[in-house]
């Protein structure tokens, strides 16, 4: 479990509970250009076009420090700051402007948001992104049927975990909203410490062979306090299915391999901690998972994708 924002700033940082995340060194950055002209004093004229509104003057003094200090990731010599202010044609500064703006407000300290957005930036090259095997583990969420071009999802959570319970509305929304960009498939890692979390992960893949695992998904999410094994078989008996055999799946372990699979698959790739979420195997290192972010992020993944990197500053 780990500690999040709520909608204005949903899901907040994701570093305590079922464990905390690792972090990767800062990628290197190059020596700018000598911007000419006086430095503006301001935020304001140190961030021309990104609101700072809903910012206290602490915090965009905070913002405007970041983007004197980071360097633009469009592949540009110069800092955001010089990029915003000289390269108007540049829309990753604006975006990294954006990006820092709500850390800082979220309450992250400078120092965090700095690494994040190195970490962040860093996660899209392609030698960093887990394998992830969804074979067995769907349907998807979304629309299948546009492989193609749609962006995998994967959400690695537990049902006894509150967190999880406050991204499951989010996410299941994001992706309603979005048909044709994004489809999401849910991957299982019960926190063993927590009671019953274990035997209602085996029942969701037991619910999943019996073709009902989204509606049975749903029940164990809005019952976090009953799953107990009496509880996921009088579910089953609910739905319509043989709780008997569920009962019989639970005795035996049937289970408990496939779940232990997903369990070290994500460990594998990075995960510390339940919610974690992947995109087309990239870990969502940024501690935030309301709309506005997933949002943000999967325009990123779109443009990566279809670029495979990022857009070079029209000005350079």
């Amino acid at each position: 479990m780990r500690s999040h924002l709520l909608p204005a700033v949903l899901l907040l940082l994701l570093a305590g509970g079922c464990a905390s995340r690792t972090t990767s060194s800062p990628a290197p950055v190059p020596t700018p250009d000598q911007v000419a002209g006086p430095e503006p004093t301001t935020p304001e004229g140190l961030l021309p076009g990104i609101p700072l509104d809903g910012l206290t003057a602490e915090q965009r003094q905070a913002v405007a420090e970041i983007a004197q200090e980071e360097f633009c990731y469009c592949g540009c010599p110069h800092t955001v700051s010089q990029c915003l202010r000289q390269h108007g044609g540049c829309h990753h500064a604006k975006r990294m402007a954006r990006l820092a703006a709500r850390l800082v407000m979220g309450g992250l300290p400078k120092a965090e948001v700095r690494n994040t957005l190195a970490r962040y930036y860093a996660s899209f090259d392609r030698p960093r992104r887990a394998k992830l095997d969804v074979t067995g583990f769907g349907p998807p969420l979304g629309d299948a049927g546009a492989a193609g071009a749609a962006v995998t999802l994967v959400e690695f959570s537990d049902f006894t975990c509150p967190y999880c319970q406050l991204m499951r509305p989010v996410l299941e929304r994001f992706v309603a909203d979005r048909p044709g960009r994004v489809r999401l498939y849910y991957k299982p890692f019960p926190i063993e410490s927590h009671p019953n979390a274990v035997e209602a992960a085996q029942a969701g893949e037991w619910a999943r062979d019996q073709g009902i695992f989204w509606a049975f998904h749903d029940l164990m999410f809005e019952r976090p306090h009953a799953l107990s094994p009496d509880d996921l078989v009088s579910y089953a008996r609910e739905a319509g299915k043989d709780g008997a055999d569920l009962a019989a799946a639970l005795e035996s372990g049937r289970y408990r391999y496939k779940v232990e699979g997903s369990q070290a698959e994500a460990r594998a790739a990075g995960l510390r901690g339940t919610p974690t979420l992947f995109f087309d195997g990239r870990i969502h290192l940024v501690p935030d998972y309301s709309e506005w972010m997933l949002e943000f992020t999967l325009q990123d993944e779109e443009e990566w994708q279809v670029k495979q990197g990022w857009s070079r500053d029209a000005g350079d």
